[in-house]
């Protein structure tokens, strides 16, 4: 009897001591929400676990919508989009470190870390960021349906174009909504102004709205090595 009760003590702290090393492997134990979340949608759990070394924020099922619908503190997402992911709002410094740094080993689980969108009220932005289950940019920018339509640009033609500019700047998407995308540029070109050109071609808001002259958007996509397009 002693012995067998030895034997039970025995596979007990085993187990205990298996638990232990999953949960630190793991670096944090999944909440009920967020574990009912990559269960109904059969995402990795992993993606939650390293999430949360950098970031507390809530998490929900990855839901987008361009249209909008305000009626008092509540808002109603038009035919809104839904994918296999996760969705969190952070600040913007925090939303471009988490993305700079858990997009190589999200990519390695099958997972795109990417901006969506501003969100609340001036003073006091945030951005949504978004982890689906996809690493193929351009079906990320399909499944958003980003398109510069102010400017008569659909989604397919913008793709082209991004392919464009991707043969000759190697660019890394980190950001996708209905009206936007923005990418790493892996490979910076001889001439800032001539990609400046090129950008405010597609996109003449990026300096309109925005930078207020194309040698203004070059000195701003060589600091920042980021590309960006935005259609108001």
């Amino acid at each position: 009897m002693k012995q067998n009760g030895w034997m039970i003590g025995a596979i007990m702290l085993i187990m205990l001591y298996s638990c232990t090393e999953s949960t630190h492997k793991g670096g944090y134990m999944l909440t009920q929400s967020e574990q009912a979340i990559c269960d109904s949608l059969h995402l990795n759990p992993a993606i939650v676990q390293e999430l949360r070394q950098y970031s507390r924020a809530p998490v929900e099922a990855f839901h987008y919508s361009l249209g909008k619908m305000h009626s008092g503190d509540t808002v109603t997402e038009l035919d809104p989009i839904r994918l296999p992911g996760i969705i969190f709002s952070e600040t913007e410094d925090n939303a471009y470190e988490l993305i700079y740094k858990l997009k190589d080993s999200m990519r390695n689980k099958g997972y795109t870390i990417f901006k969506v969108e501003l969100i609340g009220e001036s003073g006091n932005w945030k951005h949504s960021v978004g982890i689906i289950k996809e690493t193929d940019p351009y079906r990320i920018l399909k499944y958003m349906a980003t398109d510069g339509i102010n400017y008569e640009i659909t989604n397919d033609s913008l793709i082209t174009m991004i392919k464009d500019l991707d043969k000759k700047y190697q660019l890394e998407l980190i950001g996708a909504s209905g009206d936007y995308c923005e990418f790493i540029i892996h490979r910076p070109p001889a001439d800032w102004n001539q990609l400046a050109k090129e950008v405010y071609a597609i996109c003449p808001d990026t300096v309109d709205q925005g930078a207020g002259s194309v040698e203004e958007l070059a000195r701003e996509l060589k600091q920042n090595r980021r590309l960006y397009c935005w259609w108001d």
